[in-house]
């Protein structure tokens, strides 16, 4: 019996060990990862530690690199098992990911949060509409926005149908200005929407500019449906056709 004993004890005292480990828990706040501001916001992180018992923890923030980057980041001491990381005044730099380390006895504890603070999408140019464009023109419409050139991705659209660099069809300044060449009112007049993303946060902006006069954009219209439709007509006929 004795030796049985010996040989359990061992093997509860490790289990209880790792059960104790096991129940410390270390919590950043807000739960929402990543967490994403535009510019200026002030950014709060509340790093938290439970299950130490009665064990304080040694709590440190830290980040890839480097905390003191901007000089917007203070960190606060609310007790001893919370530790808080702010972002005064944020701004791009601050973007990155945060790490809480936390040490309880000779072991340490860790948890991270993605930041991304990101620059608000504002397009420069206001004008939304252009009346009649003279045939043969070169026609540029600007989807700038404040953002720097390398955040964002700016995707265009006519009808619903992407435009795509080449043609009649040129791109300036990283897609933000779409040029159209030899414009002809019957065939080109209509609508152009562009859509800006940033590419770290994903938040987005859409911008719809008019081309021609209502005359102009109903044929135009009207032309894309009728085309439509004779398209539709044939591929049916032709899918009977094959299937009879």
């Amino acid at each position: 019996m004795a030796r049985t004993f010996l040989l359990i004890f061992p093997i509860l005292l490790l289990v209880t060990q790792c059960s104790a480990d096991e129940d410390v828990v270390i919590s950043i706040s807000p739960k929402a990862n990543p967490v994403q501001k535009p510019i200026g916001d002030q950014i709060s992180l509340v790093c938290s530690v439970k299950g130490t018992s009665d064990e304080k923890p040694g709590m440190i923030w830290k980040k890839h690199d480097g905390l003191d980057r901007t000089g917007n980041v203070e960190i606060k001491k609310l007790d001893d098992y919370t530790l808080v990381l702010i972002i005064r005044n944020s701004s791009v730099d601050d973007s990155g990911v945060y790490y809480c380390h936390a040490q309880v006895g000779s072991k340490v504890y860790m948890n991270k949060m993605d930041v991304i603070v990101f620059e608000d999408i504002v397009f420069r140019d206001k004008q939304l509409h252009f009346g009649q464009v003279l045939a043969t023109a070169s026609v540029n419409i600007s989807c700038e926005v404040s953002a720097k050139k390398d955040s964002v991705i700016t995707y265009w659209t006519r009808h619903g149908k992407q435009v795509l660099d080449g043609g009649k069809y040129k791109f300036y300044n990283k897609g933000s200005i779409l040029e159209i060449q030899n414009y002809q009112p019957e065939q080109d007049a209509g609508q152009y929407t562009c859509e800006v993303v940033h590419v770290s946060s994903g938040s987005s902006n859409t911008k719809t500019v008019t081309l021609g006069t209502a005359g102009e954009k109903n044929y135009v219209a009207c032309h894309q449906m009728c085309n439509s439709f004779c398209s539709d007509i044939n591929t049916r006929m032709f899918l009977n056709t094959a299937s009879n």
